[in-house]
Parts: structure tokens; sequence; C-alpha cells
């Protein structure tokens, strides 16, 4: 009866259950059963047990495991892109070698104190009272890149005898100061003095003394005229005998008076046996008289037609002074304009006598001032290679082969000597 009223129960009461609810009523009852059927202790018949078991609750079918969802594969990590790998840096291609740059042209460099290559023109000085204080020439001079031959005495008086400026020379403590004093502004000290042959050994000894206190040579005034030369030639090589027994090395110049008729009133051949060189007085201007060209004509040299000229002066007095074998260093006249002085200068370097001078500080006009500056070398100083020529220097220098052959004043433009120095003026 319980078994029927629980299965009328269940019939009666829709089922809506979950599988595992079934499963557990299923237990259940099962249990129920069993437990009912034997309440009184009996032992369950084997009937009942096949009943119930014959009519089994049929398991659940099962429902198919769905076969799990792979995983989607994940897309491949794609490898990082390599980095290409560079083209090698191929080694610079060196720059081709260039071609060596030439040798720059070099420029002269200017030179202070006396001009490369030879020595400066000279300036004569009579004293101070007349041609100017010492200040003042030592200022023009060096301007003008000249040197100063200055009187220092005349027979055997000191110049400040005729001389009232200070400057005046008292002695040759005098000279020692007026020779710094020059020198140290860059021109070049020179002396000279007038002998008159009353007293050679005593003139002698005072030409030594200027020399010794710092003079770079002496110029004696050698002429026959009144105020001049008195003396013998047995007084002339006294005269020198004791100036070479005190000053063996000094630069001795003896000035004169060139003209064919004034050279026998003098010794010249005995000053010329212990004097470096011979000065003469190109004096074309004041040579330019009735008297004087008489003289030349008379001599067997008739000057020029027209004015005289300092060419004709020069070629007169190289000719005449030849037979004594010494350089000649002319002097000019400085009362003379520019033009006149061009030609001096020009005929004496053409005829080997470079080495010039002006007479003197105190007449000297201002465009022969500016001429003389221009001709004196400044420059930088070159030695003479083999193969050289004057055109090849000047091409090398930048410079016209005629400035070079004037400021060296050179007698021949195409004689030069292997090992010569030229002093190459600025450009």
């Amino acid at each position: 009866m319980v078994r029927r009223a629980l299965a009328d129960a269940l019939r009666r009461r829709p089922l809506r259950v979950t599988l595992a609810s079934a499963l557990f009523g299923v237990l259940l009852f099962a249990t129920v059963v069993y437990g009912f059927g034997n309440l009184g202790g009996g032992t369950t018949s084997q009937a009942d047990v096949v009943q119930i078991t014959s009519a089994p609750t049929p398991p659940p079918t099962p429902r198919p495991t769905p076969a799990p969802t792979p995983a989607p594969t994940p897309p491949p990590t794609p490898e990082p892109t390599p980095e290409p790998t560079p083209a090698p840096t191929p080694d610079p291609t060196p720059p081709p070698t260039p071609a060596p740059t030439p040798e720059p042209t070099p420029e002269p460099t200017p030179l202070s104190g006396p001009p490369c290559g030879g020595p400066p023109y000279l300036t004569w000085v009579w004293r101070f009272s007349t041609d100017g204080p010492a200040e003042k020439l030592i200022s023009k001079l060096s301007a003008n890149r000249s040197g100063v031959i200055m009187k220092t005495h005349d027979g055997t008086d000191w110049m400040s005898k005729w001389d009232p400026s200070p400057d005046a020379v008292t002695g040759p403590e005098k000279v020692a100061a007026l020779g710094r004093w020059f020198e140290g502004n860059g021109v070049p000290f020179h002396a000279y003095a007038v002998v008159k042959g009353a007293d050679p050994i005593r003139e002698a000894q005072m030409g030594a003394d200027v020399i010794a206190a710092g003079a770079r040579s002496l110029f004696i005034d050698l002429e026959p005229w009144t105020g001049y030369w008195q003396g013998t030639p047995e007084g002339a090589l006294a005269f020198g005998a004791e100036l070479r027994r005190l000053q063996p090395d000094a630069t001795i110049i003896t000035a004169i008076d060139p003209r064919p008729w004034s050279l026998p009133g003098i010794p010249l051949k005995e000053f010329a046996s212990f004097s470096n060189a011979l000065a003469p007085l190109i004096y074309w201007q004041t040579f330019d008289s009735p008297g004087t060209r008489d003289g030349y004509a008379k001599s067997g040299y008739p000057p020029p037609e027209g004015e005289m000229t300092p060419e004709f002066v020069l070629d007169v007095s190289q000719k005449v002074l030849s037979r004594y074998g010494l350089p000649l260093r002319p002097v000019g006249q400085g009362t003379s304009d520019a033009a006149h002085w061009s030609r001096f200068l020009d005929h004496s370097t053409a005829n080997g006598m470079p080495e010039v001078s002006v007479w003197r500080y105190g007449v000297t006009q201002g465009d022969v001032w500016s001429l003389l500056s221009d001709r004196t070398p400044s420059g930088q100083e070159y030695a003479v290679q083999p193969g050289d020529t004057l055109g090849k220097i000047g091409r090398m220098w930048g410079v016209d082969p005629a400035r070079i052959a004037i400021a060296n004043r050179l007698a021949d433009p195409n004689v030069l000597f292997v090992g010569q120095v030229l002093c190459i003026p600025q450009a």
C-alpha cells in the first residue's frame, strides 16, 4: 500500500527535477521500500527485489561531452624584423694629393738702420751754425735714410773755433757724443777735416782721435786753394805714416777738386798711397763758367755745347784719376735740381762709382732729398745663386730689375757673380 501511495503521489506531481534530484529520489525510494518491507524484522523476499530492479529508472543518457574547443592557436609572435645589416662603410677615398702650393713670392722686409746691400748716400755738414742744429739734422737725415759726413777740425783747430753753435766739435769727447747721437737715430756717422800740412803730425793725431771716437771713416779735404793744403809731399807722407800708425785699419778717403789743372797743386800721389778711395768733387754747376770751360779745353777735354753736365765732369774725373788705382766716390752738387741729380746718380752707377755723397746739407734742394731717399736701397738681402740673372731675380721677388740695379748701384746690370749680396728693394 505504501508503495502504491507513493507511486500515486508521484504520478500526481509532475516531475520537475533535475537528473541529480531524480537519482536522489530513486535511492531514497529504494531505502524506504527496503525499510518498510523489513519492519517486522523479516528477510526481504527475492520477489520483492526482483520486482524493484525489474523496472529500473533508465540512467540518463549522458550528454556527449563536447570536445573542448581548442584554444585558438595564438598567432605566432612575429620574429622581430632584423635590423638590416648596414653595408660596411667603405674606407673613405682619400682626397687626391693636392698639387703642391707654390712657394709665395717672398716680400722684401724693410730693415732699420743702414739699408741692406750697400752703404747709404752721405750728406756733408760744414758747421751747425750754418747748416742747422744737430737735432734737426739728425731728424731729416734719418727720415731720408742718409748718413752724415761732419766736419770736426780744420788744420790743427777743432771746429768750435769757427762754429759758435753749442753742438760744435770741441774735441774727441764731443765727437764721441755726436757720433752716439747720430748713430742712435739710424744715421751712419762719418767725419771730415781740412788738412793744411803746417803740422802734419798733429793733424794726423787729431784725425786718429776722431776715428777712435766713433767715426766710421775720415774724409780728408785736399785742395790747392788758399786756406787748404800748404805743405809738401814729404809732409803728406809724414801725415799718412802717423795716421796709419795710430789707425792702421781706418777707412781714409781723400776728397779732391778733379779739374785737371788743379791736381798739380796737391801731393795726390802721396795721399793716394795711404787712402782707401778718392772722392772727386763733381760740381757741374760751379764748373759751368768760361774759365773752367777754357781750362777743360786746354787740358784736352773740350766740354759739351750748352750747359756743363754731370756726365762730362764724371767722365773727365774718372780718366784723370784712374792712374791712382783707387775706387772713386763722387761728391754731387746739392744746389742742383733733381733732374740733374738723377743723371748724376745714373752715370755714377753705370761707370762703377755707386757710392756718392751730396755737398752739402744746408743747400740741398727738397726734391733732391726725395730722390736720394728713393734711390737708397732698403729691403731684403739676397745672395746671387748659380744661374741667376737680374731678370730672374726680379721675377722671383716681383721687383723691376732696373730698380734692383739702381738700388745696388750696379755698374753693369748684366754682370753678377755667385755669392754677390744684393739688396732687393721693397716692391
